[in-house]
């Protein structure tokens, strides 16, 4: 059931300053990779250990992303979205100063994935909170904003990363990541609408989860839209994980440049974005989601043909430049389309989805470190298969 808004902190007044506190806290898992890839050399020197698995601390965030999420979205649905949400971000927050102090590489692997864990409330409750506040009919639009917004994470993270990539000052980096939790508690606290208001019965027995799960896996749209959005999330995720080796090691960048580089092609997915508002006047959500995959289709592929003919750095940029600002069409619409399918169990849904996003990232990630062999082949790979298979899961007819 859709949210009625009657507070005052859902009129106009408000949507700007509730739209950014939710632009937050979907940036969040985000901010807890982009920010500490170029520290990646630096940090492997500290921790002892070869840059290769550096990229672990990326899967093992993944996974804990993952799994929170299947229990946190029917949390939700029980028990409402604010306690769950306000008690992961304080979880969230404790993690990532305890990452800061340890000095050792498992111990550091073991916070990152209670991050991890913590973090996916933040992931999963602003979704669910989306459709409670706006419903079907200004989700897309409202995604598209989020999108816009978490868009700017990937240029200024990196960035910052770059900046702090050094011995003396990586920790910092971490602490940055508690900071921008506490901005998220506070607007919890003060600025988010409920949404949903808990169910009479607050008991979450198993019989509640496979309830929402049931639903929505039954529902063929929402299998659809939702392995379209999570395949498209685990293409990125393929970018992310293997960038800074190829980048770095590869294409021999400094960090500062790296940091750049990244931040670049992010600002791909926030013109994208600001497109997608345009489009969506104009355009079925389906069909811009099929035109963003098929882009990205092309744009793998002659991502192919650069690295086997040696291309210059900057036409792979390019290519890849394209490829990362389709995820501003399509991850967006592809979020609205499956919660549209599922409107009662939108805490489940988006449980669902965002477990099968980072699952399949943990996955990929992991498979790109079994495939490591010191060339860009593994990267670029990963990304066209995964493009390949979310273009198929939309054509597919359930």
């Amino acid at each position: 059931m859709l949210y009625q808004a009657t507070a005052p902190s859902t009129t106009s007044r408000y949507t700007l300053l509730i739209i950014l506190t939710l632009g937050i806290l979907t940036a969040i898992g985000s901010i807890s990779i982009d920010m500490y890839l170029p520290a990646f050399p630096v940090m492997a020197r500290y921790f002892n250990v070869p840059m290769v698995r550096m990229e672990n601390s990326v899967t093992i965030f993944l996974f804990g992303m993952a799994f929170g999420q299947l229990f946190l979205g029917p949390l939700s649905d029980v028990w409402g979205r604010m306690r769950p949400l306000k008690a992961g971000l304080l979880v969230y927050i404790l993690c990532a100063t305890a990452s800061v102090l340890t000095g050792n590489f498992t111990s550091f692997l073991i916070w990152r994935f209670l991050q991890g864990l913590a973090g996916s409330a933040c992931q999963v409750i602003a979704r669910a909170l989306v459709n409670d506040l706006y419903g079907d009919k200004k989700a897309a639009h409202v995604f598209t904003l989020l999108q816009i917004i978490m868009g700017i994470s990937p240029i200024l993270a990196p960035m910052i990363g770059g900046f702090l990539a050094e011995a003396a000052t990586w920790k910092y980096l971490f602490l940055i990541m508690a900071l921008i939790s506490g901005v998220a508690l506070l607007g919890c606290y003060t600025i988010l609408p409920p949404g949903k208001t808990p169910a009479e019965n607050k008991g979450l027995h198993w019989s509640t989860i496979r309830l929402g799960y049931r639903q929505a896996i039954i529902s063929p749209a929402f299998v659809n839209y939702a392995l379209v959005r999570a395949i498209s999330n685990s293409a990125a995720f393929s970018f992310v994980t293997a960038s800074p080796f190829v980048f770095t090691q590869l294409y021999h960048l400094s960090k500062k440049q790296y940091g750049f580089m990244f931040s670049g092609l992010a600002l791909g997915i926030i013109l994208a974005g600001i497109g997608n508002t345009f489009l969506l006047k104009r355009f079925p959500v389906k069909s811009i989601t099929r035109f963003g995959i098929i882009v990205q289709m092309l744009a793998g592929l002659a991502g192919f043909f650069i690295i086997f003919y040696q291309g210059p750095l900057i036409a792979l940029v390019g290519v890849l430049l394209l490829f990362l600002s389709m995820l501003g069409l399509i991850l967006p619409n592809a979020t609205a389309l499956y919660l549209a399918a599922v409107p009662a169990y939108n805490g489940s849904a988006s449980a669902l989805v965002g477990s099968m996003s980072y699952l399949s990232a943990f996955l990929i990630t992991s498979l790109l470190s079994l495939l490591h062999n010191h060339t860009a082949y593994p990267m670029i790979g990963m990304m066209g298969g995964c493009t390949l298979l979310a273009f198929l899961c939309l054509k597919y007819k359930n």
